[in-house]
């Protein structure tokens, strides 16, 4: 006997004209949705590619005191003043100007780091002289490596959050130069005698820093350096700095602003190849703004 299958009557009125293409198109969609989501998490989880450089321009004005002793030739003049005081001896106004650019490679770091301060201090007797002119330049630049804290192209991760306690060593060089110079007369005799003497003394340094944060924007850094160790006849400069920082920025800029305090100390006896012989302490509180990126 033959077998009859009875088949159910197809309604294509309640499908509609488009469900075959539909059915069609399902799996196109399910695959697109499919790529589309695989391609959206690869994205999202795909990790930033930061630079391994990093760099910053910090511009300074130190607000400094003076005591020492300057000569050049066989003239001399000692000085122990306050800011204050030397604002009112001096015939220029005594501010400080430093610069500091840093280049940083992974943990690697170059620094050039630049000091300016002009005093003219009034004589003591006006009739037999304009005083003692001197100018001080120092010139700090060498290579600094990170033995604690983010590497320079983990630092960008960080931003908005409290970073992890830095600490860096550096080894270079101090290049200081001094101009002191002295103008003598004789009242009644028309006679008038300008010694002056100028050279500049290169000596090795090194030092550290170290810096830590007290939150994600404030943090406190201090530093600390000698050299000298009678090369070129310099036989001892060093100096400490420590500052109170705040993290912001300017557009996509990051910046930072610092006040702090700064010492410094050189001890220069050129002998008689070089007639100065120079022996001084400079300190007072700072200003600063720094640019990173």
């Amino acid at each position: 006997m033959g077998m009859t299958v009875a088949r159910a009557p197809v309604n294509r009125s309640r499908m509609g004209p488009l469900s075959g293409a539909g059915m069609l198109l399902t799996p196109l969609i399910v695959l697109s949705m499919i790529a589309f989501g695989r391609y959206s998490q690869a994205e999202e989880t795909s990790p930033t590619a930061n630079s391994p450089w990093a760099f910053n321009l910090s511009l300074y004005t130190w607000i400094s005191g003076l005591s020492g002793s300057f000569s050049a030739g066989p003239l001399s003049r000692s000085v122990d003043a306050s800011f204050i005081d030397l604002a009112e001896n001096s015939r220029r106004f005594p501010i400080g100007f430093m610069g500091r650019f840093e280049a940083h490679y992974d943990r690697f770091g170059f620094y050039l780091d630049g000091n300016y301060i002009s005093l003219a201090f009034d004589p003591k007797f006006q009739r037999f002289g304009s005083g003692v002119d001197t100018e001080l330049g120092l010139m700090d630049y060498g290579l600094m490596y990170r033995l604690v804290g983010p590497t320079a192209d983990e630092a960008p991760t960080l931003h908005g959050e409290r970073r992890p306690n830095r600490l860096d060593v550096y080894a270079g060089a101090r290049t200081l130069w001094l101009d002191n110079s002295f103008t003598l007369t004789a009242p009644g005799l028309g006679l008038s005698r300008t010694v002056a003497m100028d050279h500049a003394f290169t000596s090795p340094q090194i030092g550290g820093r170290f810096i830590v944060d007290i939150t994600q924007d404030a943090f406190l850094l201090t530093d600390a350096n000698l050299g000298g160790f009678g090369a070129d006849g310099v036989s001892f400069t060093g100096g400490v700095l420590g500052m109170l920082g705040y993290r912001l920025t300017a557009g996509d800029l990051p910046l930072s602003i610092q006040a702090g305090y700064k010492a410094l100390r050189y001890e220069v006896n050129g002998g008689e190849r070089v007639p100065i012989r120079t022996r001084a302490t400079l300190n007072g509180p700072f200003l600063g703004l720094t640019a990173y990126w």
